[in-house]
């Protein structure tokens, strides 16, 4: 899904998903969830995006 997609889905704002994909692109475990085949191009897989979240939720 594309950030807009992404961010209309799960009801977060696009700054937020900003700093989500930029921690999620640092840990090993989510990075292969953020695809970039383009400089300005990402995808985000939602399953993917959902584990961090849930993850986020229990380690912070």
């Amino acid at each position: 899904m594309t950030k807009d997609e992404i961010s209309e889905y799960f009801s977060v704002n696009k700054g937020t998903l900003g700093n989500d994909l930029t921690a999620m692109r640092r840990l090993s475990d989510f990075s292969a969830y953020v695809i970039n085949p383009t400089v300005k191009r990402v995808l985000i897989d939602p399953v993917g995006y959902e584990k961090y979240l849930r993850w986020r939720q229990e380690h912070c």
